[in-house]
């Protein structure tokens, strides 16, 4: 059993209080309501709360209804506030509307009474289902931000593992193995076994060369070892010269190491927008800029490319045909930054990411020193 309505009734003429109770008992609205008549116990009733709906009369002796509705919007904004009134006319009923009132109802039409209350309830019970459903949508939100943080850790932990594993264990094997081919090489009586030879010391300095890139695109350890801007100053000349690229360079000083989420974060950015410039843009010139403005540290990729849709681009994006736009703006908004793409067709691209300027702290560079040794 849902329990009465608690109404606080500004009404300064005692038979027309007893009308609305009247009306709203004769609707089946089961309430209990509080009578005032001045401003005075009207504020002391707000304050002393447990109130659901406000019914209101417009002319009061000293008081009128704009002025009551004008406190209850401050003090208790989501309580339904109907004018209940004899004396107002069309143009005050729609400004009061204007001014937030819920409703209004002329006296001698009571008959609206019934009907404008369960509206009002309604529109309550709408209000706190939405909020309910915003507080939760905000926590599962906040649940999916760390779930989607931890991942791109434990992405960047494993990326660093593999890369150590390449680099010490594949690497050092298949240094060996060409070491000793090289010996066999040189050894008197291998002339019989010279091609096999020079074919198999072929294949593992291939082999050899396609680990140590592995290893650097999984995780450089300059990056690790050295900082962002060398990590970005040597990815630019990389890539760059995988193409015949002519790249430019520049940073302003940072006056230390980076938190390693931001570090990583813009690294993995720049990394993203300058394979898409190798693959798609058909460019001649590619810049990288690393500075800082207003507490901020801004990453910038340009190009002189083919450009594209930006539009069209993150539709695509969104239909799951090309995750990388949608992975470089989520990796900017868990290091608590923001990305954006400006593109023209045929005049270049530029792809600018910001982040907070978040300094590494001494706990956080052991623990950097920890995932690496």
């Amino acid at each position: 059993m849902e329990s009465p309505l608690r109404i606080l009734h500004l009404e300064d003429d005692p038979n027309d209080a007893v009308l609305v109770q009247s009306t709203l008992k004769a609707g089946g609205i089961a309430c209990t309501t509080t009578r005032v008549h001045n401003q005075v116990d009207f504020v002391a009733a707000l304050e002393r709360g447990g109130i659901d709906m406000i019914l209101s009369d417009f002319s009061l002796p000293a008081f009128d209804g704009f002025s009551s509705l004008e406190i209850a919007r401050t003090r208790c904004p989501n309580i339904p506030f109907i004018l209940v009134s004899g004396t107002l006319g069309e143009e005050l009923a729609i400004d009061s509307l204007k001014r937030g009132a819920t409703d209004y109802v002329l006296k001698e039409r009571l008959s609206r009474l019934v009907p404008a209350v369960h509206r009002a309830m309604q529109e309550v019970k709408e209000r706190v289902e939405r909020k309910f459903a915003e507080t939760k949508r905000e926590e599962y939100s906040r649940k999916l931000q760390v779930l989607s943080r931890r991942l791109v850790e434990a992405q960047e932990t494993e990326r660093r593992h593999l890369a150590r594993e390449l680099h010490d264990e594949i690497g050092q094997a298949l240094t060996v193995a060409q070491l000793n081919l090289q010996a066999l090489l040189q050894s008197p009586g291998s002339k019989t076994q010279l091609p096999r030879l020079k074919e198999s010391l072929e294949v593992v300095e291939r082999v050899l060369e396609q680990v140590h890139d592995i290893s650097l695109n999984l995780r450089p350890s300059i990056l690790d070892d050295l900082g962002l801007e060398p990590a970005l100053r040597w990815l630019a000349a990389r890539q760059a010269a995988l193409v015949g690229l002519q790249a430019t360079f520049h940073a302003d000083p940072l006056e230390q190491r980076l938190d390693l989420v931001i570090e990583t974060a813009c690294f993995r950015i720049a990394q993203g927008a300058l394979t898409n410039v190798i693959r798609h843009a058909q460019a001649k010139i590619v810049s990288v800029e690393l500075c800082q403005k207003a507490g901020q540290l801004h990453l910038y990729v340009r190009d002189d490319g083919t450009g594209f849709d930006v539009a069209v681009v993150r539709e695509r994006a969104v239909r799951g045909a090309s995750l990388g736009l949608l992975s470089m703006e989520e990796r900017a908004a868990l290091a608590g930054g923001g990305l954006e793409f400006k593109s023209v067709p045929e005049q270049g691209s530029e792809v600018h990411a910001w982040f907070p300027l978040k300094w590494q702290t001494p706990s956080s560079e052991f623990e950097a020193h920890e995932q690496v040794c």
